[in-house]
Protein backbone atom coordinates (compact mmCIF):
# COMPACT_ATOMS: atom_id res chain seq x y z
CA UNK A 1 0.00 0.00 0.00
CA UNK A 2 1.31 3.32 -0.58
CA UNK A 3 2.18 5.74 2.03
CA UNK A 4 -0.53 8.59 2.34
CA UNK A 5 2.06 11.89 1.85
CA UNK A 6 -1.23 14.05 1.98
CA UNK A 7 -1.24 14.64 6.11
CA UNK A 8 -3.04 17.88 7.26
CA UNK A 9 0.66 19.38 9.14
CA UNK A 10 2.37 18.77 5.96
CA UNK A 11 -0.16 20.57 3.57
CA UNK A 12 -0.57 23.19 5.98
CA UNK A 13 3.69 23.95 6.68
CA UNK A 14 4.11 23.75 2.80
CA UNK A 15 1.37 26.44 2.02
CA UNK A 16 2.80 28.29 5.22
CA UNK A 17 6.60 28.26 2.81
CA UNK A 18 4.77 29.27 -0.15
CA UNK A 19 2.80 31.69 1.59
CA UNK A 20 5.85 33.63 2.88
CA UNK A 21 7.70 33.67 -0.39
CA UNK A 22 4.81 35.65 -2.12
CA UNK A 23 4.41 38.03 0.59
CA UNK A 24 5.95 41.63 -0.19
CA UNK A 25 4.52 44.20 1.95
CA UNK A 26 3.53 41.66 5.01
CA UNK A 27 7.51 40.66 4.72
CA UNK A 28 8.60 44.16 5.35
CA UNK A 29 6.55 45.38 8.07
CA UNK A 30 6.61 45.09 11.97
CA UNK A 31 5.50 41.65 13.01
CA UNK A 32 6.53 42.04 17.16
CA UNK A 33 3.23 41.92 18.39
CA UNK A 34 1.81 38.37 17.33
CA UNK A 35 2.87 36.87 20.56
CA UNK A 36 -0.10 38.64 22.40
CA UNK A 37 -2.49 35.79 20.44
CA UNK A 38 -0.42 32.95 20.39
CA UNK A 39 -1.48 31.28 23.27
CA UNK A 40 -5.30 30.97 23.62
CA UNK A 41 -6.31 31.77 19.80
CA UNK A 42 -8.23 34.25 19.25
CA UNK A 43 -11.46 35.85 17.25
CA UNK A 44 -12.16 38.60 14.51
CA UNK A 45 -12.81 41.52 16.47
CA UNK A 46 -9.77 41.06 19.00
CA UNK A 47 -7.80 43.53 19.75
CA UNK A 48 -4.11 44.26 21.49
CA UNK A 49 -2.41 47.43 22.02
CA UNK A 50 0.60 48.05 20.14
CA UNK A 51 3.06 50.81 22.27
CA UNK A 52 4.80 53.83 20.86
CA UNK A 53 8.17 54.57 21.84
CA UNK A 54 8.27 57.43 24.73
CA UNK A 55 9.67 61.00 23.39
CA UNK A 56 11.63 63.20 25.51
CA UNK A 57 13.01 66.90 25.69
CA UNK A 58 16.60 67.57 26.20
CA UNK A 59 16.73 70.31 29.09
CA UNK A 60 19.69 72.50 30.13
CA UNK A 61 21.34 72.91 33.04
CA UNK A 62 22.11 71.45 36.76
CA UNK A 63 18.57 71.82 37.71
CA UNK A 64 16.44 68.70 37.80
CA UNK A 65 13.61 68.99 35.37
CA UNK A 66 11.30 65.53 35.77
CA UNK A 67 9.54 65.16 32.54
CA UNK A 68 5.79 63.33 32.34
CA UNK A 69 5.75 60.00 31.09
CA UNK A 70 3.03 59.79 28.11
CA UNK A 71 1.81 56.16 27.26
CA UNK A 72 0.99 56.19 23.58
CA UNK A 73 -0.54 52.99 22.13
CA UNK A 74 -1.96 52.47 18.74
CA UNK A 75 -4.98 49.52 18.87
CA UNK A 76 -4.56 46.21 16.49
CA UNK A 77 -7.66 44.32 15.83
CA UNK A 78 -8.25 41.18 14.07
CA UNK A 79 -10.33 42.71 11.27
CA UNK A 80 -10.06 39.74 8.28
CA UNK A 81 -10.26 36.45 8.49
CA UNK A 82 -10.05 34.53 4.64
CA UNK A 83 -9.94 31.32 3.15
CA UNK A 84 -9.87 28.93 0.72
CA UNK A 85 -11.70 25.80 0.53
CA UNK A 86 -10.90 22.46 -1.93
CA UNK A 87 -11.36 18.87 -1.63
CA UNK A 88 -9.91 15.66 -2.63
CA UNK A 89 -10.05 12.17 -2.52
CA UNK A 90 -8.32 9.35 -0.42
CA UNK A 91 -7.02 7.91 -4.30
CA UNK A 92 -5.15 11.61 -4.55
CA UNK A 93 -3.68 11.05 -1.57
CA UNK A 94 -1.62 8.40 -3.28
CA UNK A 95 -0.67 11.10 -5.87
CA UNK A 96 2.52 12.63 -6.09
CA UNK A 97 4.10 14.97 -3.54
CA UNK A 98 4.67 17.41 -6.79
CA UNK A 99 1.36 17.31 -8.28
CA UNK A 100 -0.35 18.21 -5.40
CA UNK A 101 1.67 21.06 -4.86
CA UNK A 102 1.11 22.63 -8.02
CA UNK A 103 -2.68 21.72 -8.15
CA UNK A 104 -3.22 22.97 -4.91
CA UNK A 105 -0.60 24.48 -2.54
CA UNK A 106 1.26 27.26 -5.35
CA UNK A 107 -2.54 28.48 -6.30
CA UNK A 108 -3.56 29.18 -2.47
CA UNK A 109 -0.54 30.30 -1.20
CA UNK A 110 -0.63 32.94 -4.11
CA UNK A 111 -4.25 34.16 -3.30
CA UNK A 112 -3.50 34.70 -0.17
CA UNK A 113 -0.43 36.30 -0.25
CA UNK A 114 -2.13 38.67 -2.42
CA UNK A 115 -5.51 39.08 -0.16
CA UNK A 116 -2.93 39.87 3.13
CA UNK A 117 -0.57 42.31 0.95
CA UNK A 118 -3.48 44.08 -0.87
CA UNK A 119 -5.41 44.57 2.94
CA UNK A 120 -2.55 45.99 4.43
CA UNK A 121 -1.40 48.23 1.41
CA UNK A 122 -5.22 49.78 0.74
CA UNK A 123 -5.56 50.35 4.21
CA UNK A 124 -2.37 51.69 5.39
CA UNK A 125 -1.46 54.46 2.81
CA UNK A 126 -4.64 56.90 3.99
CA UNK A 127 -2.29 57.37 7.78
CA UNK A 128 0.36 58.51 6.07
CA UNK A 129 0.45 62.57 5.77
CA UNK A 130 4.38 62.61 4.05
CA UNK A 131 4.08 62.69 0.62
CA UNK A 132 5.76 63.56 -2.99
CA UNK A 133 5.51 63.64 -6.76
CA UNK A 134 2.69 64.52 -8.98
CA UNK A 135 -1.03 62.56 -8.61
CA UNK A 136 -1.92 61.18 -11.58
CA UNK A 137 1.54 60.91 -12.73
CA UNK A 138 4.39 58.32 -12.60
CA UNK A 139 7.73 59.40 -10.83
CA UNK A 140 10.48 59.36 -13.93
CA UNK A 141 13.30 60.71 -12.19
CA UNK A 142 15.69 59.61 -9.43
CA UNK A 143 14.48 62.80 -7.58
CA UNK A 144 11.06 62.02 -5.95
CA UNK A 145 12.56 58.91 -4.49
CA UNK A 146 15.51 60.86 -3.11
CA UNK A 147 12.65 63.10 -1.44
CA UNK A 148 11.09 60.78 -0.36
CA UNK A 149 14.07 59.52 1.68
CA UNK A 150 14.86 63.46 2.87
CA UNK A 151 11.53 63.34 4.38
CA UNK A 152 11.89 59.97 6.21
CA UNK A 153 15.30 61.61 7.16
CA UNK A 154 13.78 64.52 8.84
CA UNK A 155 11.38 62.44 10.45
CA UNK A 156 14.21 60.97 12.72
CA UNK A 157 13.44 57.62 10.42
CA UNK A 158 16.45 55.05 10.57
CA UNK A 159 18.89 55.30 7.46
CA UNK A 160 18.94 51.48 7.53
CA UNK A 161 16.68 48.68 6.52
CA UNK A 162 14.42 51.21 4.20
CA UNK A 163 12.12 49.36 2.07
CA UNK A 164 10.28 50.60 -1.50
CA UNK A 165 7.05 49.17 -2.37
CA UNK A 166 5.85 50.55 -5.45
CA UNK A 167 3.49 50.28 -8.68
CA UNK A 168 4.86 48.15 -11.11
CA UNK A 169 4.51 50.86 -13.69
CA UNK A 170 6.77 53.21 -11.36
CA UNK A 171 9.50 50.45 -10.98
CA UNK A 172 9.77 49.94 -15.08
CA UNK A 173 9.94 53.56 -15.40
CA UNK A 174 12.57 53.60 -12.39
CA UNK A 175 14.52 51.20 -13.36
CA UNK A 176 14.97 51.93 -17.20
CA UNK A 177 15.98 55.11 -15.79
CA UNK A 178 18.85 53.47 -13.97
CA UNK A 179 19.75 50.75 -15.43
CA UNK A 180 23.59 50.89 -14.27
CA UNK A 181 22.47 52.05 -10.72
CA UNK A 182 20.28 49.28 -10.23
CA UNK A 183 22.19 46.62 -12.09
CA UNK A 184 26.17 46.54 -11.40
CA UNK A 185 27.44 43.52 -13.42
CA UNK A 186 28.38 42.20 -10.18
CA UNK A 187 25.02 41.59 -9.38
CA UNK A 188 23.20 40.90 -12.39
CA UNK A 189 22.80 37.10 -11.59
CA UNK A 190 20.91 38.61 -8.46
CA UNK A 191 19.08 41.37 -9.86
CA UNK A 192 15.55 40.02 -10.88
CA UNK A 193 14.86 38.08 -7.99
CA UNK A 194 10.76 37.75 -6.82
CA UNK A 195 9.99 41.58 -7.43
CA UNK A 196 13.27 42.73 -6.22
CA UNK A 197 16.04 44.47 -7.57
CA UNK A 198 19.89 45.51 -5.71
CA UNK A 199 20.02 47.11 -2.45
CA UNK A 200 20.50 50.29 -1.16
CA UNK A 201 19.98 52.21 -4.46
CA UNK A 202 18.73 55.84 -3.36
CA UNK A 203 19.20 55.76 0.71
CA UNK A 204 16.76 51.97 -0.10
CA UNK A 205 17.66 48.89 0.97
CA UNK A 206 14.94 46.72 -0.48
CA UNK A 207 13.20 47.59 -3.92
CA UNK A 208 9.85 45.57 -4.64
CA UNK A 209 6.93 46.02 -7.40
CA UNK A 210 3.69 45.08 -6.10
CA UNK A 211 0.75 44.69 -8.04
CA UNK A 212 -1.36 45.54 -5.34
CA UNK A 213 0.34 48.82 -4.70
CA UNK A 214 -3.27 51.06 -3.89
CA UNK A 215 -5.17 53.42 -6.02
CA UNK A 216 -6.67 56.21 -4.48
CA UNK A 217 -9.23 58.96 -5.89
CA UNK A 218 -8.50 62.27 -4.62
CA UNK A 219 -11.26 64.70 -3.98
CA UNK A 220 -12.57 67.47 -6.52
CA UNK A 221 -13.34 71.46 -5.92
CA UNK A 222 -13.75 74.25 -7.96
CA UNK A 223 -12.42 77.41 -8.13
CA UNK A 224 -11.89 78.02 -4.71
CA UNK A 225 -9.42 79.44 -1.97
CA UNK A 226 -9.63 77.09 1.19
CA UNK A 227 -8.60 78.78 4.27
CA UNK A 228 -8.25 78.48 7.63
CA UNK A 229 -11.09 79.33 9.84
CA UNK A 230 -10.10 80.99 13.06
CA UNK A 231 -6.43 81.46 14.78
CA UNK A 232 -4.62 79.33 17.28
CA UNK A 233 -6.48 75.87 15.97
CA UNK A 234 -4.93 72.92 17.35
CA UNK A 235 -5.64 69.03 17.60
CA UNK A 236 -6.91 66.33 15.39
CA UNK A 237 -9.37 68.77 13.31
CA UNK A 238 -8.88 71.99 11.50
CA UNK A 239 -11.83 74.84 10.85
CA UNK A 240 -11.50 75.76 7.25
CA UNK A 241 -13.76 78.05 4.81
CA UNK A 242 -13.14 79.33 1.21
CA UNK A 243 -13.89 76.19 -0.20
CA UNK A 244 -16.47 76.45 -3.70
CA UNK A 245 -19.87 75.87 -1.89
CA UNK A 246 -21.88 72.68 -2.40
CA UNK A 247 -18.95 71.76 -4.34
CA UNK A 248 -16.23 70.40 -3.07
CA UNK A 249 -15.40 67.03 -1.33
CA UNK A 250 -11.80 65.68 0.33
CA UNK A 251 -11.34 62.25 0.34
CA UNK A 252 -10.36 60.04 3.29
CA UNK A 253 -6.03 60.37 2.34
CA UNK A 254 -6.35 63.73 1.07
CA UNK A 255 -2.63 65.22 1.94
CA UNK A 256 -2.35 69.59 2.28
CA UNK A 257 0.00 71.66 3.95
CA UNK A 258 -0.89 75.27 5.44
CA UNK A 259 0.61 78.17 5.29
CA UNK A 260 3.65 79.27 7.88
CA UNK A 261 2.82 75.63 9.89
CA UNK A 262 6.37 73.74 9.72
CA UNK A 263 7.03 70.38 10.38
CA UNK A 264 9.41 69.60 13.01
CA UNK A 265 12.22 66.93 13.74
CA UNK A 266 10.48 64.66 16.40
CA UNK A 267 14.03 63.97 18.87
CA UNK A 268 15.37 67.91 18.04
CA UNK A 269 12.00 69.73 18.09
CA UNK A 270 13.32 71.51 15.46
CA UNK A 271 11.68 72.94 12.62
CA UNK A 272 12.66 70.73 9.23
CA UNK A 273 11.89 73.81 7.16
CA UNK A 274 9.46 71.81 5.20
CA UNK A 275 5.45 72.89 5.28
CA UNK A 276 4.06 70.07 7.90
CA UNK A 277 1.83 67.35 5.48
CA UNK A 278 -1.72 66.77 6.74
CA UNK A 279 -4.04 63.76 5.75
CA UNK A 280 -7.39 64.25 5.67
CA UNK A 281 -8.95 60.97 8.14
CA UNK A 282 -12.19 61.06 7.18
CA UNK A 283 -13.84 61.93 3.91
CA UNK A 284 -15.95 65.48 3.94
CA UNK A 285 -17.91 67.28 1.90
CA UNK A 286 -19.27 71.14 2.35
CA UNK A 287 -22.42 72.60 1.86
CA UNK A 288 -21.45 76.07 2.17
CA UNK A 289 -17.89 76.46 1.32
CA UNK A 290 -16.95 75.84 4.98
CA UNK A 291 -15.65 72.50 6.27
CA UNK A 292 -14.15 71.34 9.70
CA UNK A 293 -11.37 69.18 8.64
CA UNK A 294 -10.22 65.53 10.97
CA UNK A 295 -6.30 65.60 10.07
CA UNK A 296 -3.61 63.83 10.98
CA UNK A 297 -0.85 64.52 13.00
CA UNK A 298 -2.76 66.51 15.70
CA UNK A 299 -1.69 70.04 15.84
CA UNK A 300 0.55 70.21 18.70
CA UNK A 301 2.85 73.46 19.09
CA UNK A 302 4.74 72.26 22.29
CA UNK A 303 5.77 69.93 25.07
CA UNK A 304 7.01 66.30 24.03
CA UNK A 305 4.21 65.32 21.52
CA UNK A 306 4.99 68.75 19.65
CA UNK A 307 4.41 68.17 15.79
CA UNK A 308 4.31 71.79 14.33
CA UNK A 309 6.15 74.49 14.64
CA UNK A 310 3.22 77.06 15.51
CA UNK A 311 -0.48 76.41 14.90
CA UNK A 312 -2.26 78.21 12.22
CA UNK A 313 -3.09 81.96 11.28
CA UNK A 314 -6.62 83.00 10.34
CA UNK A 315 -6.71 82.89 6.83
CA UNK A 316 -3.88 80.80 6.26
CA UNK A 317 -4.02 79.27 2.98
CA UNK A 318 -4.50 75.84 3.04
CA UNK A 319 -2.90 73.71 -0.65
CA UNK A 320 -4.09 70.13 -1.24
CA UNK A 321 -1.83 67.84 -2.90
CA UNK A 322 -3.19 67.30 -6.27
CA UNK A 323 -4.53 70.70 -6.91
CA UNK A 324 -4.07 73.78 -9.48
CA UNK A 325 -3.53 76.41 -5.98
CA UNK A 326 -0.61 78.25 -5.87
CA UNK A 327 -1.45 82.09 -4.44
CA UNK A 328 -5.41 82.44 -4.52
CA UNK A 329 -7.69 80.37 -6.15
CA UNK A 330 -7.38 77.16 -7.64
CA UNK A 331 -9.31 73.72 -8.87
CA UNK A 332 -8.43 70.35 -7.64
CA UNK A 333 -10.17 67.35 -9.93
CA UNK A 334 -10.55 63.77 -9.30
CA UNK A 335 -7.54 61.91 -10.22
CA UNK A 336 -6.69 57.86 -9.68
CA UNK A 337 -2.95 57.61 -8.46
CA UNK A 338 -1.24 54.98 -7.41
CA UNK A 339 0.23 54.77 -3.76
CA UNK A 340 3.69 53.54 -4.50
CA UNK A 341 5.65 54.30 -0.55
CA UNK A 342 8.85 54.25 0.70
CA UNK A 343 9.23 53.78 4.55
CA UNK A 344 10.89 51.40 7.50
CA UNK A 345 9.25 48.49 8.74
CA UNK A 346 8.26 50.12 11.88
CA UNK A 347 6.14 52.46 10.48
CA UNK A 348 3.48 49.77 10.06
CA UNK A 349 2.25 46.19 11.57
CA UNK A 350 0.73 43.12 10.60
CA UNK A 351 -0.54 40.75 13.65
CA UNK A 352 -1.21 37.14 12.01
CA UNK A 353 -3.03 35.40 15.07
CA UNK A 354 -3.82 31.58 16.03
CA UNK A 355 -6.98 31.03 15.16
CA UNK A 356 -9.49 28.25 17.49
CA UNK A 357 -9.21 25.04 16.78
CA UNK A 358 -12.84 23.63 16.31
CA UNK A 359 -14.15 20.53 18.37
CA UNK A 360 -16.47 18.80 16.77
CA UNK A 361 -15.56 15.88 14.02
CA UNK A 362 -12.73 17.64 12.33
CA UNK A 363 -9.26 17.34 12.21
CA UNK A 364 -7.33 20.76 13.14
CA UNK A 365 -3.50 21.75 12.12
CA UNK A 366 -2.29 25.22 13.14
CA UNK A 367 1.46 26.17 12.08
CA UNK A 368 2.99 28.71 13.25
CA UNK A 369 6.41 29.66 12.81
CA UNK A 370 8.32 32.77 13.87
CA UNK A 371 10.50 32.67 11.40
CA UNK A 372 8.15 32.37 8.27
CA UNK A 373 6.19 34.84 9.97
CA UNK A 374 2.74 33.08 9.47
CA UNK A 375 -0.02 31.43 11.29
CA UNK A 376 -2.36 29.24 9.25
CA UNK A 377 -4.94 26.30 10.38
CA UNK A 378 -6.18 24.09 8.06
CA UNK A 379 -9.33 22.03 8.91
CA UNK A 380 -10.39 18.90 7.06
CA UNK A 381 -12.89 16.36 7.56
CA UNK A 382 -13.88 12.59 5.48
CA UNK A 383 -17.06 12.55 3.65
CA UNK A 384 -17.74 8.89 3.80
CA UNK A 385 -20.89 9.07 1.09
CA UNK A 386 -18.03 11.07 -1.41
CA UNK A 387 -14.99 9.68 -0.28
CA UNK A 388 -14.04 13.08 -0.33
CA UNK A 389 -11.80 15.23 2.27
CA UNK A 390 -12.66 18.82 2.10
CA UNK A 391 -11.10 21.28 3.84
CA UNK A 392 -10.15 24.84 4.51
CA UNK A 393 -6.97 26.87 4.75
CA UNK A 394 -8.18 29.82 7.36
CA UNK A 395 -5.98 33.31 7.97
CA UNK A 396 -7.10 35.61 11.06
CA UNK A 397 -4.74 39.17 10.89
CA UNK A 398 -4.75 42.63 11.37
CA UNK A 399 -3.04 45.79 9.75
CA UNK A 400 -2.56 49.06 11.50
CA UNK A 401 0.24 52.03 10.56
CA UNK A 402 2.03 52.16 13.88
CA UNK A 403 4.37 55.21 13.59
CA UNK A 404 3.06 57.24 10.25
CA UNK A 405 6.15 59.63 10.38
CA UNK A 406 8.51 56.70 9.23
CA UNK A 407 6.92 56.26 5.78
CA UNK A 408 6.43 58.36 2.89
CA UNK A 409 3.75 57.47 -0.12
CA UNK A 410 5.04 58.30 -3.85
CA UNK A 411 2.35 59.68 -6.01
CA UNK A 412 1.86 58.44 -9.29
Amino acid sequence: MANSLLTPDWITKEIARNLVNNLKFASNVNRSYDDEYSQSGAKVGNTVKARLPQRFQVTEGQGLQVQGINDQFVPLTLTHQKNIAFSFSTAQETTQTQEYRKAYIEPAAIALSNIIDYDGLSTCFKDIYQSVGVPGTTPSSNLTYLQAGAKLTKSAAPMKDRVGVIDPLAMVTLANANLSLFNPSAQLSDVYREGQFANRALGVDSWYDDANVAQFTTGTFTSATPLVNGAGQTGSSLITDGFASGASTLNKGDIFTVAGVYAINPVSYQSTGQLQQFVVTSTISDTSGAMTISISPSIITSGQLQTVTDSPADNAAIIPVGSTITTGAGTMAATVTSQSLIYHPDAFVLVMADLVKPRSGAVATTVRSKELGISLRMVEQYQIGTDQEPCRLDVLYGWATLRPQLACRVQG
